[in-house]
């Protein structure tokens, strides 16, 4: 006998046109045992209740006048019922039972009808929906199990490919965006956004996100706050949010549900990953567990992208300390080569002179003459000795470092330095910088060197009462420093020619570049060295302008 606590809840369907035999299935067999049984006198009845009856067994004689037993059984079976159907036969009706069998009959009951063959009919065929239905309970629990392994092995395949990827100079953005997008996928979110603490500014920046309406391209490398990042900065655990606890805080676009996990390294709170959803759908604690070693690969990844950059950086100023340290040998030998050069010809001036005045000594100088003019000519022989000791000299290298320097500072210095050359013949030097410093990292001594060079030129080779204009300013992310003058300048034809060590220019040309400054080559190399590049706007009778540009 069926159980009656078991069989409170199950709805049975009787269709039987009789009332005598309805009577005995439903009042006297079934409701007794605690089923609720509905008894419909016909098929058509049935056809247009069963929906809103919802019965788990129906039970029809497959004789029933107008719509039979085998047309309803049809008509169920079109429709989708899937509650299993017991067939009331006559007795000797084994034939037709078997062709509702084939119209989808699940059993059968023969007349006459007794009690206990009804209770037993009926607990076989409950019983057999019953594990058929557990059966299949359990087959869409194990798909779903094997759906969710499934998922879980690729979202693990994704986390640990976050491990695999190699920062470099150029792909950190990239790095960022990856991140996101597996945080977004793990956690099945609707949009995500990753924070990296800025160590100069002292904030935390926005460095990618996805999907998130509130965030525009302006946003992107921009420090990004709220109270809700400021709580996980501090804590340094995991904040889950949604609903109205959301009121209050200011998020980007439709946020209804957040989850934000910190970005540790060590005890410090380098990031964040933050990934929401729109609606009030909270967050579960596997999904958090996920995000959490997603926070922990990236952690491992900016460290070691702030390594790689340490690194790079040394690298760099190594090579490019290798190079300064033949650029300050080439620097101090041409300022020696330059000074010896332009001390010579007047010193042979004054030899000759001195010769000229030396044959005349007998005969029209006194004692007193005599002996200044002796004296004269051993000093000059002094002179003579120095400038061949100077262009014989081999200056020996030494090694510089970069600094971050304000090259505003360093123009202000030279152009007060100038001054008094250029009170001689009235020039006026004009400045031109911005109000902030110009932040600049380089070989101050040498930069220093090149400012000096250029505006010793411009004073020397500008006319009386003119002017001098030195600009420094930024742009697409270099510093230029630009110097003009108002002198003679130089044939349009000779400007390529003049960065050429080897090359003879005319006496005007040359001496344009003469003085004990450095030379235009030499200058041309400094800058090189610093990744820059200068050039030269001029032509003959309109003035001289030449600039250089250095990254910043």
């Amino acid at each position: 006998m069926i159980n009656v606590m078991d069989n409170q809840r199950e709805r049975i369907t009787v269709v039987e046109s009789d009332p005598q035999t309805s009577d005995m299935i439903a009042n006297q067999t079934l409701r007794p045992l605690g089923y609720l049984v509905d008894v419909l006198e016909s098929a058509s009845t049935a056809l247009k209740e069963i929906d809103q009856l919802t019965p788990d067994l129906i039970i029809t004689n497959l004789h029933l006048p107008g719509i039979s037993g085998k047309d309803l059984l049809i008509a169920l079976t079109a429709r989708g019922i899937n509650a299993p159907i017991i067939v009331v036969t006559p007795k000797g009706g084994e034939s037709d039972a078997l062709q509702a069998f084939r119209l989808g009959a699940a059993n059968f009951i023969t007349f006459p009808l007794r009690e206990a063959e009804i209770v037993n009919v009926v607990e076989d065929t409950l019983n057999q929906f019953r594990k058929q239905n557990e059966l299949e309970v359990r087959a869409r629990q194990l798909d779903q199990i094997k759906e969710e392994m499934e998922q879980r092995s690729r979202d693990l395949v994704e986390i640990f490919s976050i491990g695999k990827l190699v920062p470099s100079a150029g792909n950190q953005s990239s790095l960022y965006e990856r991140i996101v997008s597996i945080a977004s996928q793990v956690t099945k979110s609707d949009g995500a956004w990753m924070l990296v603490f800025d160590q100069e500014q002292k904030k935390y920046i926005l460095r990618a996100c996805l999907n998130v309406d509130g965030f525009t391209q302006s946003d992107m490398d921009q420090p990004y706050d709220n109270s809700l990042s400021y709580l996980v900065a501090v804590s340094g655990q995991a904040v889950s949010v949604q609903g109205e606890a959301l009121k209050g805080i200011t998020l980007p676009g439709i946020v209804e549900s957040i989850l934000v996990a910190p970005v540790k390294w060590k005890d410090d709170v380098v990031g964040m990953i933050a990934v929401m959803r729109k609606e009030a759908h909270p967050f579960n604690n596997d999904q958090q567990g996920m995000l959490e070693i997603i926070a922990e690969y990236a952690a491992l990844l900016i460290e070691n992208s702030r390594r790689y950059q340490v690194l790079e950086q040394r690298l760099v100023h190594q090579q490019q300390a290798n190079i300064y340290t033949s650029i300050d040998s080439d620097l101090k030998n041409d300022l020696l080569l330059q000074a010896s050069h332009e001390l010579r010809s007047p010193l042979l001036s004054l030899m000759k002179n001195l010769d000229g005045l030396a044959n005349l000594r007998d005969r029209r100088l006194n004692q007193k003459q005599t002996n200044a003019l002796n004296a004269i000519q051993e000093d000059a022989g002094v002179l003579t000795d120095v400038i061949d000791a100077m262009e014989n000299m081999h200056a020996k290298a030494h090694v510089r470092i970069l600094e971050q320097v304000n090259l505003n500072d360093l123009v202000c210095e030279v152009v007060n330095r100038s001054h008094a050359i250029a009170q001689v013949s009235r020039i006026t030097i004009k400045v031109e910088m911005p109000v902030l410093p110009t932040l600049v990292t380089v070989f101050s001594a040498q930069i220093t060197k090149v400012i000096e060079g250029l505006l010793s030129n411009a004073l020397k080779y500008s006319l009386p009462k003119s002017q001098i204009t030195i600009r420094v300013e930024r742009k697409n992310e270099r510093t230029l420093v630009v110097i003009k003058d108002e002198g003679i300048g130089v044939n349009e034809n000779l400007v390529d020619k003049l960065f050429t060590k080897k090359i003879n220019l005319g006496s005007k040309e040359a001496s344009r570049f003469g003085g004990i400054g450095i030379s235009l080559p030499m200058i041309k190399e400094i800058i090189s060295a610093h990744r820059g590049e200068i050039w030269v706007e001029s032509s003959y009778g309109k003035g001289f302008t030449i600039g250089f540009s250095i990254p910043q």
